[in-house]
Parts: C-alpha cells; structure tokens; sequence
C-alpha cells in the first residue's frame, strides 16, 4: 500500500522511543499555550489514547450526539489485575506510562508488565498496581460505522469502514483510498478507534462521557472524543467552590460533563454542573477611551465575574464600557484570602485604571487606595493635595521635582511651591522635544527632574506639568 497519499496518524500502539517523543511534543504544546492564553478555554493536546475512544453514541451515519456511553477504550484506574489484561503501566526505567499486556500476577501484589515494544529496553517489568491503568478494549463496532484503524500493511493509522465483523473476533475495514493497497484489512479491535468528534459538531449543553486527561491547579483537560481536549475549569467542577482541584478531580478519572462554551479558534470548555454554561465571548473590546486615564482617577464599575485569582468589573468612561481584570492583590489594602469573601457578581464598586495593554487587549484595575492609607474595597480615596499655591506659578517657572511614578502615558512628579506638596502629571509628550517612545527609557521612580507648570484644575484637582523648554 503506498503511504503517501494518505495522511498518516499515530499508530494504536507506539513503541516506547516513539512515545516519548509523542510526549515531548505534547508538553511543549501544551506550554505554549498556557503562555498564550492562560486565562481562557484550552483546546488540550488532541491526542487520543493507544487505543479506541468512544466518547458518544454513534451511528453508521455518524451522529455526534451527546448521550453517555460506557468509556469502553479510555481505560481507568482499576485496582483489579489480571493476566492478559492491557494496560497502561508506568515504566520504571524512565517512569513514563506505556502500553503494555499482564504477563504475570506476583504473589506480593504486584505485576509482571509485558511492553508492546520494548525498543531497546527490558521487554518486561514488575510494576505496581497503582502504577498501572487498564484499557478496555472496545469491541461493540458496527458494519457502517466510520472509524480509525491500522492498516496492516504499513503499520499508520487511516481512515476507513467497517465492512464486515468477523468470526475471530477482527473487524473488516474498508479503506477510503486503497491507493494500489489492500482495499480492506482484518483489524483487532484495539487498533481501532472512532474519529474525532469534529468541533462544529459540539454544541453548548450537549452531554458527554468523558476522561480526566491532566489536572492543573486552574483546572483540568479533559477528553470525550473531539478533537481537542475541552478545559474543566476549577469554577466549573462544583456548585460548591473548590479550594484543591486535587481534591476533587484526578488523572485517569471518567466524568460526565456538558459542553460549556465554544471558541472561534476551535478552544471550547465543558462543566461538570449541568447548565452551567459560559455567555458568548465578544470580541475584545476596544481600550482607547481608557489608555490615557490617570490611575488617580476613580471610575465607577460593576463586577461581572469573580475568579480565584481576582475579579473582572465592567467600567464604564463616557458612554465607553469594557472589562478590566481586579487582581486579588488589588481588591482592598491588605491580605485577602477568598475574593468571593470580598464582593459579588453584580456588585458595584469603585475602581481605577492601573495600565492598559493595547497589544493584548488586557486592561488592570485596582480596588486599594492610591498611597497605601484609607480603606480598601474601592472606598477610602486619598484626600486632593491643596493645588492652590501652584494655581499662580508663572509657567516660565522652573521647579525642582521627584518622579513618584511612571505610566505608560507619562509620570507623575512630585513638586513644592510655598511650603506646599502635590503631584502633577507629566504627559509622555511633555517629556522632552521630539517622539517618546517609552516613558521607562527617558524616567525613573525617584529621578529629580526639573518641570514647569502648564494648568491647574482647581475643580478636578489635577496639575499639568511639563519638562519642556518654551521654546
């Protein structure tokens, strides 16, 4: 059978140098990600198992519906071994889960471990019961049904149709483009799986059986036969919160779940909580009306979600509304250890703009006081500096200042005049004569800098300043 015109797949059961590649690939997969949109639905890696998956009830018209079948070829923690069994042990040598046979049940409990392919190494190895997983195989296909299988004749994944069951227990498949090959083959059922669930195929609320993949401390992977893991979400395992996701989910585990929410980028997640579902994700929203606020400035917001790690409020500046993320440090002054202790879905607070990220669409929001006194919680707003003694500085003037700090608009400056202290804003295009690029390469928190006064605004208590000559 020639290969070529045939897109090749991984075979149901790899050798163990192949694995650890597959491995290697797979974690790095999954870390970038995790750098790119740690925050959001993950696709998962989009690999199935050695063997059969079956997620839902299937057709020989393929029907992608979401009623719960037996996990039959997902395997499992299952503390009962016997001889013959497949399983999914981990290898001592290198303590990677491979897949093997039961060769032998020991007297003291543990297994002798038979590998598909010893690939160099030892072809066997007592291995612990709790190192080992079983894999049922899955032997319940039907004439018609589309499936994946290895073709025998190249050992690669293609595919095909069942064609025929036959008597000793193998399964016809009919190839979808024989290519000058075998135009069907008999395959063992463990080298055959059902094809992904295809992602238009998803739709939110639909049920499915499905199998703890990876547990992260935000949340867990999760695979029922698409194709791509869905993301099981911390705040989606429970009505109840859950403080230790170990606690409540573990690799290898087999869940029910609903489709929660689904991504243009193919992403989509699932719950654990029937009905639980994400809204529809908008488009990001656009950050310009809220670039240049000061982070002095107090803005009206409401809480649409909370998080572990914080919460987002939707503000809202001159008819402009967007979400910006509350951090868990910035909620209120001081130590807070369970954000949903703190305030609600719904709720409305007082915030202000700390940075906005135009290139991410991120924008950050604080909830503390600006300088360290007054209350959390968005209440407790510093006092106005008695702008007063600078309101006749001739803006020929120079003073002598100190940069408080820096932002991505510009950099407020300390400065005295009479005996009286305030803070004025030197605006990134009042830096110096010509383009700045980066307020962080001209200034520093605690450089002395010469300015002068622009404008006082008695009424919103703000002071412009500049570094520039007159002329």
């Amino acid at each position: 059978m020639a290969v070529l015109s045939r897109p090749t797949g991984s075979r149901a059961g790899q050798p163990r140098g192949t694995a650890r590649t597959a491995l290697a690939l797979a974690l790095v997969g999954g870390a970038a990600y995790f750098a790119a949109d740690s925050l959001s639905f993950a696709s998962g890696l989009a690999c199935h198992g050695e063997y059969a998956v079956l997620s839902a009830s299937r057709s020989a018209g393929q029907s992608y519906g979401g009623s719960r079948v037996p996990l039959a070829s997902r395997g499992g923690a299952d503390a009962s071994f016997a001889k013959g069994d497949v399983v999914k042990a981990i290898c001592p040598d290198d303590d990677v889960r491979y897949p093997g046979v039961v060769s032998k049940v020991n007297k003291d409990g543990s297994f002798v471990v038979t590998w598909d392919d010893p690939d160099g190494g030892p072809e066997t190895h007592e291995v612990q019961a709790d190192a080992m997983q079983k894999v049922v195989i899955y032997k319940d296909y039907k004439v018609g049904e589309a499936v994946q299988a290895v073709c025998p004749d190249d050992d690669n994944m293609y595919d095909g149709v069942v064609s025929k069951i036959n008597k000793d227990g193998t399964f016809q498949v009919k190839w979808d483009d024989p290519d000058g090959g075998s135009e069907d083959n008999p395959v063992a059922p463990k080298d055959i799986k059902y094809p992904p669930i295809p992602f238009d195929k998803l739709e939110v609320g639909q049920k499915y059986a499905g199998k703890i993949r990876s547990v992260l401390d935000f949340g867990a992977f999760v695979d029922i036969g698409a194709e791509g893991d869905g993301l099981l979400h911390i705040s989606r395992i429970s009505k109840e919160r859950v403080e230790n996701i170990h606690d409540a989910v573990e690799e290898g585990q087999e869940i029910e779940c609903w489709i929660s929410g689904k991504r243009d980028d193919g992403k989509f997640g699932v719950t654990m909580v029937e009905g639980l579902t994400e809204s529809a994700r908008r488009g990001p929203a656009d950050l310009t009306p809220f670039r240049d606020l000061s982070p002095d400035d107090w803005h009206p917001g409401v809480v649409a979600r909370i998080a572990p790690f914080g919460a987002f409020v939707t503000v809202t500046v001159n008819g402009a509304s967007a979400d910006g993320l509350v951090h868990v440090s910035q909620i209120k002054d001081g130590f807070v250890d369970n954000v949903a202790d703190e305030i609600s879905e719904g709720q409305e607070v007082q915030v202000r703009v700390q940075s906005v990220d135009m290139d991410t669409g991120k924008m950050s929001l604080s909830m503390k006081s600006g300088f360290g006194g007054g209350g959390g919680g968005g209440g407790g707003m510093r006092a106005p500096s008695d702008l007063g003694p600078f309101q006749d500085v001739d803006s020929s003037t120079w003073l002598t200042g100190k940069v408080a700090r820096i932002a991505s608009f510009g950099a407020f400056v300390t400065v005295e005049s009479g005996g009286a202290t305030a803070d004025g804003l030197v605006h990134i295009t009042q830096i110096k004569d010509g383009f700045v690029e980066s307020v962080q390469d001209e200034l520093s928190e605690g450089q002395e800098v010469q300015v002068r006064v622009q404008s006082v605004d008695m009424g919103a208590g703000k002071m412009s300043l500049t570094m520039k000559s007159e002329e």
